[in-house]
């Protein structure tokens, strides 16, 4: 008896191992495109046998839903996440490696417009569906099962703490609903409230919302909790209401508007209450730090802009830059956000600490358009990719907490950016109008000389994947024409020839990657 329960214990030990085995390892999804653009998207595990690889769908086009190119693996799990069209269908599916096959999150018309966003801990798919953007369906899929519809109504929104419905009528007024993710509580928020429409603003807990109710001459906030019958007025009635809403700590309301409508300028207020912090002729949120604590406003008075800081702890405002154009370009860590000033041909980009305490001048213009920015979280530096007014491309890199910055590529006739390590960039392009397309490194150094690493690709290069050690680089070539799809493998410091790994492919993605290095900062 004790030798058949130690054979089952084995046997079930070498089951677990097995499949162990077969949902860890090295993956790649790949698509293989016939002549009619249609793919077959292709689970495959390093080194093994073409025989052994796992088609996932067959005769499938592209549609641009999440981030990525048709599947994707989620960071840090074991799960792929496909989005396709079948025929007249568009379809999300979801798989574990080691399941047979994927299974249904969403079917849905072609003609639908869907919108997506993934969260990956606990794996929650949220798709938005709409035909003519005048009524919307929210759906949630939650670890893996199927997508279930959670609103429906003029507007829906949802995140992680639940799912807004909101009904616009003109004759019955609007009608706002709290619902949980597993659709098992809804909460009537307003119940057919009149001329509220959609001036209504939440905290990011959903724990409270205010909405906005004019009335001849004036505009009365209010502020409501989940399961109150009715909302609270919330500081004074103002003459005109601009913008409002809810700050990071998710308690405090900040309101731009005028108490009285003969005021000349617009005032920033805190709760409705009290002196205006700030008096403008305009006043615009334009973004608040991830711990909460502050929030960057824009003012224009004339001809002239103004940035500002307020900490939500100790209620005062920082004044940051002054300039005739400025706007805010994105925190690319959680302790600096980024200012670009324009005055006619200059172009200034600055670093801020979060708290207002420093201003640093990253680089300033006149000769280059700033046209986007990458945060390479293995090296902690800023990426800028610019435009010559001559038309050539460089990138700039610089730290964010001092004024450290220098070239690293200029003078190129065209450049694409992929991606890049804690020692290395990688990208593609050609230096001269004359130059092949090929595909480089370089080390993040000033005056560095980048490394070619492949030129045998008429049209260029696509999505690039470090290897997990950093020191080999997958990707995709474009050959002889933008179908002619090769995947291949080279040394980042250019010691060896690429590989050809599979003719015909085009790669989607790797399993070992978590959250890129490197980051567009939007």
């Amino acid at each position: 008896m004790r030798k058949k329960t130690i054979l089952i214990l084995l046997l079930l030990l070498t089951a677990i191992i097995s499949l162990a085995a077969c949902s860890g390892g090295e993956h790649l999804l790949l698509a293989e495109y016939n002549r009619d653009a249609e793919a077959e998207i292709i689970l495959a595990e390093l080194g093994a046998e073409q025989s052994e690889w796992q088609t996932l769908a067959k005769d499938v086009e592209r549609t641009f839903l999440f981030a990525g190119d048709t599947a994707t693996f989620i960071p840090d799990s074991n799960r792929i996440l496909l989005w396709y069209v079948d025929g007249n269908d568009i379809r999300i599916e979801q798989m574990e490696i080691g399941d047979e096959a994927p299974t249904e999150i969403l079917e849905a018309d072609a003609d639908i417009r869907l919108f997506g966003t993934v969260i990956q801990d606990p794996f929650t798919v949220f798709i938005t569906e709409t035909r003519g953007f005048d009524s919307y369906r929210c759906y949630v899929s939650q670890d893996g099962a199927k997508a279930d519809r959670r609103a429906r109504g003029s507007l829906c929104f949802m995140s992680e703490q639940g799912v807004i419905q909101l009904e616009l009528d003109q004759e019955d007024g609007t009608t706002l609903t709290l619902i949980s993710l597993d659709g098992e509580e809804e909460t009537v928020i307003l119940d057919e409230v009149e001329d509220v429409g959609t001036r209504i603003r939440y905290n990011q807990e959903l724990t409270q919302f205010v909405y906005m109710v004019p009335d001849r001459d004036e505009a009365q906030l209010f502020l409501i909790e989940p399961g109150a019958e009715e909302g609270e007025p919330l500081g004074e009635a103002f003459a005109i209401i601009d913008e409002f809403g809810f700050l990071g700590d998710g308690e405090t309301v900040y309101v731009s508007g005028k108490l009285d409508e003969d005021d000349n300028e617009l005032g920033l207020f805190i709760n409705g209450t009290g002196e205006p912090l700030i008096e403008a002729d305009d006043i615009i949120g334009m973004g608040q730090s991830e711990d909460g604590k502050y929030a960057i406003f824009m003012t224009t008075s004339g001809d002239e802009m103004t940035a500002v800081l307020y900490s939500v702890d100790e209620g005062t405002v920082t004044e940051l830059l002054e300039g005739a154009f400025i706007t805010q370009k994105g925190f690319p860590t959680e302790d600096y956000f980024l200012l670009q000033t324009e005055d006619g041909d200059e172009q200034t980009l600055y670093s801020v600490r979060k708290d207002g305490s420093e201003v640093i001048e990253l680089l300033s213009t006149d000769a280059y358009d700033i046209l986007s920015f990458y945060m390479n979280h293995a090296a902690d530096q800023l990426l800028v990719q610019l435009r010559h007014e001559d038309g050539s491309d460089a990138v700039y890199v610089t730290s964010l907490n001092e004024e450290n910055g220098y070239f690293l590529v200029e003078d190129w006739y065209s450049l694409t950016i992929l991606t890049a390590s804690e020692d290395q960039f990688i990208f593609w392009g050609k230096e001269d109008e004359e130059d092949d397309y090929a595909l480089y490194s370089i080390p993040w150094a000033e005056d560095a000389s980048e490394v070619e690493l492949d030129d045998d690709a008429d049209f260029g290069y696509r999505t690039a994947f470090l290897s997990e050690d950093g020191r080999s680089l997958y990707y995709t070539a474009v050959d002889r024409d933008f179908t002619d799809f090769e995947v291949r493998l080279v040394p980042v410091d250019g010691s060896e020839r690429p590989e050809r790994l599979y003719r015909d492919k085009h790669l989607l993605d790797v399993s070992w990657e978590g959250e890129p290095n490197l980051e567009q900062i939007r």
